[in-house]
Formats: C-alpha cells, structure tokens, sequence
C-alpha cells in the first residue's frame, strides 16, 4: 500500500507554520519506537519527553488523524510527522494487523459515517408540515422583498450621487447596508456587498470592478422579485444567490455523479474563529469541476481531509441551481490512480469557456478554467496581443501567454512568481485558474507531469 503523498500535500494539512516546523521535526525514524501500516491504516509510537510514548495513527482511505498527546492542533506535530516520514520513507513502515486502539477508532469512524448516512436518509423521508412551511418561507420571502426595496434606493442614490469618491469611505459605505441585508435574512446579497467593499480601490480597474458587481447585484435583485417567473432552476439559484440554504440531507438525496476527483486547489478562510476550507475538484470522466466545503469550528474536525494534488473515487451530490458547483460527498476514498485533466489549447479558448459559462450564468463568480502550454509573460497593454515580450522582470504585470502569442492578465499569490520561473525555466505549462470579469487567478501548474499547487491561507 502507497499512498504516493508529496512533502508538500502533506504540509497543506497543517493548521500553522508552527506544526508544520515541528512535523518536520518529528518525521525521522529515530524519533518512532514502532511503526506499521495496512491496506487501511499507518499507525506508529512517537516518544515523547513522558515514559509512555504517543500512539498517533492515520486513516489512509479518507485521511483523518488520531493522536493520544493533548494537542489541541489539528492534526497534532505527531499526526504531520507520521505522515511526513510515511511520504519519504514508506518502507520504514512493515505490513501488520492493526492493533485494537487503531481497529477501534477506524470502526467507530465507519459506524459514524454510517449513521450520517442513515439519519440523513431518514430526516429527507420525514414527513413536512407543509402549512407551517409555507407559513415560515412567506414571512421570509417578506422580509427578503423589504430588504430588496432598501438595497435598491440605497443603490440609485449611490449613483445619483456619483461613483468616483466610492474608494475613500468604502467600508462604512457597505458595511451598513450589508448589516441591513443580514436583518432582511439574505446574507447572499450582504456577501456581495461586502465583496465589493474588499475590492483594491488602489488598482486601475476598480472602477471595472466596482460597475460589474453593482450591475450583477441589482441583476440579482430584479431577478428576486420576477422569480415566479422563473424555470425551476433558475427559481433554486437566484434563491441560492440572495442566501437560502439547501438542507444538507436534500443534496444527499439527490442525483450522485460517480468519478474519480483531483483536488485542483484548496483556499483557506477565518473568519470569527470559524475555518473555512473550499477544494476545488475535476472529475476524471465527467469532466466537471466541483466546490467543496469543509467548515470547521474551534474544537471540531473536519468532515473531510483532503489532499491537495490528490484523487479520490466517490460520489458527489451537486447543489441545485444552473451549472452548479458547490457539491457534497455521499462517500469517497483516496485513490492511487493519478490522471491529467482535460485542458483548453490555449487562451483564446479558455477565455471562451469563460463566456459560455458567465452566459449560462451572470451570477458566475470564480469561474474554474484549465488551460495547456502557456508561459508567465510581461506587457503592456491589457487584454488579448498578438505578439510578447519575453520574460524579463518578475516585479512586473504578470500575464499567461499561449502558443498563438495571446496573452492575458493574471494574478499570483506572493511567492508564486519566483516559484513557478525556478520550477520552468520560463518553459510552458498547464495551469489551473479562477476567472473573474477583470481578471484570472493562478492558483496551481502542471509541469512535465508534476502538479504543483500552493497554499492559500489569505485572510
């Protein structure tokens, strides 16, 4: 059994920088007094400055840790260490039957995901009052409707009164009528609000930015108060985008798309002390991108670890709405089957992609792009060039240029730049990108069959 990890996917599951220095401190043979590993676990014993050592063991089919130290990092230095050395060295790790402490916790993991399953099952065959229902979803639908009233008066006198001193009282420009929104119970449109408030008043293109997410929130307004009107898709996604949640146990009732998923990419975000994590996820055969979250609490575990660069066999349930991505999982196992995606020829393409979809979709954001033989480039001019100059500083612009000569701007985390010109030499490459109506996102690269992705940890 190898699981065939990568030192850095498995650092892309430390909580900090701080665990992370201390797993790499902990993954050498000399600091293990045993380990094993089966088909369904690795599992080891860690000494400590105590008598007793550690017992630390990893579930391998969906990668979950399990520590006897009193950390309350997750996974614990131990957990990261164990992993870390595994990824190195996995034949310091002999073939055994797991012993009873690790045997235990995996079937407990495995009659807990069973019984989501079950109670799950059984709250979606429940029987629904529908007169209270009814009752509750047209008060909020009120609500929503005085809300959107509020948000549109404050939108035109926003721009009666001009756009252009909008940067300098940003944030308590949108921050009220966000509050407002949260009170109205459509905490979709308070998101946007608050997107818009975050957008880089420094950068020429606010003024692009700030018209295109204005335009699409009042878009979603109108489509607000037209949605009986509306097919049954799209009645589900403009609800979806004001802020009306799908029931978990709904999705998991619904149609499973069965595949084996590469995680293309995961972005990390705290806010008030809650954890979120999104992965982006290309399915081998469907060839569909998917959104999932984990959102994890002080204290709690995440549903689900997965790993960066890594595939998993599974099903997932797709949101409602028009071309969904946001999906869950109905079940899933790490695979050892790599594969790589299908991707567009060059920029034009990609950029035609990106039309269909904001087309299918206005309300489209962060739309998932992949794209083959393109190279970092700097220019001048934004937009699509026939001709390009070569490489030449990396404090520049930065944009992808393709074969053809077609370039586009694109942003890169910090650190980003320099990583990708060393792992090149300036060479093409494919790549995994975000798209927006003002720009794309790198956010992982393939080269000569290595994927490479970086962590993304901004607040």
């Amino acid at each position: 059994m190898s699981l065939n990890l990568t030192e850095d996917q498995v650092i892309q599951l430390a909580p900090d920088a701080a665990s992370v220095k201390a797993g790499k401190g902990l993954a050498t043979k000399a600091k293990w007094v045993l380990l094993q590993q089966n088909e369904n676990a690795i599992w080891g014993h860690c000494q400590g400055s105590g008598k007793t050592p550690y017992q630390t063991a990893i579930d391998v089919t969906n990668i979950a840790f399990k520590c006897s130290c009193p950390s309350h990092k997750f996974p614990c230095k131990h957990g990261l260490g164990l992993l870390l050395l595994y990824a190195a060295h996995a034949d310091y790790f002999p073939t055994a039957d797991d012993p009873d402490w690790v045997s235990s916790w995996l079937a407990k993991r495995e009659a807990s995901a069973e019984k989501k399953v079950q109670k799950a099952a059984a709250k979606a065959e429940a029987p629904v009052d529908e007169a209270a229902q009814a009752k509750r979803q047209a008060s909020r639908h009120q609500k929503v409707m005085n809300g959107i009233d509020d948000l549109q008066i404050w939108m035109k006198d926003l721009l009666r009164n001009g756009l252009l001193n909008v940067p300098e009282r940003a944030y308590s420009l949108f921050e009220n009528i966000a509050r407002r929104m949260v009170d109205a119970q459509a905490p979709g449109l308070a998101s946007r609000l608050r997107t818009i408030a975050d957008i880089d008043f420094y950068e020429d293109t606010w003024k692009y930015e700030l018209v295109d997410q204005l335009g699409k929130l009042f878009l979603l307004t109108e489509a607000y108060r037209n949605i009986d009107r509306q097919p049954e898709a799209w009645q589900q996604e403009i609800r979806t985008q004001v802020g009306y949640p799908q029931a978990k146990e709904e999705v998991l009732a619904g149609e499973t798309v069965a595949d084996h998923w590469m995680v293309l990419h995961k972005r990390s975000r705290r806010v008030n002390d809650i954890n979120t994590e999104m992965f982006w996820l290309y399915g081998r055969a469907s060839r569909r991108f998917a959104l999932f979250f984990n959102f994890i609490i002080p204290g709690s575990l995440p549903e689900y670890s997965l790993l960066p660069g890594s595939t998993y066999e599974g099903r997932l349930c797709f949101y409602k709405g028009v071309n969904a991505t946001r999906a869950l999982f109905k079940d899933s196992a790490l695979s050892r089957e790599e594969f790589m995606p299908l991707c567009h020829a060059g920029l034009q393409e990609a950029a035609q992609g990106y039309r269909q979809a904001v087309q299918q979709n206005p309300f489209a954001e962060n739309v998932p792009l992949l794209v083959e033989n393109v190279r970092l480039a700097v220019h001048s001019p934004i937009g699509f060039v026939n001709e390009g100059d070569a490489i030449t500083a990396i404090n520049k612009p930065l944009y992808l240029q393709d074969k053809n000569g077609a370039s586009f701007p694109i942003q890169l985390q910090e650190g980003m730049t320099t990583d990708i010109l060393a792992i090149t030499g300036g060479q093409p490459f494919s790549a995994f990108l975000l798209a927006n109506a003002t720009s794309w996102e790198l956010n992982s690269i393939w080269y000569q069959s290595e994927h490479y992705i970086w962590k993304d940890e901004r607040n």
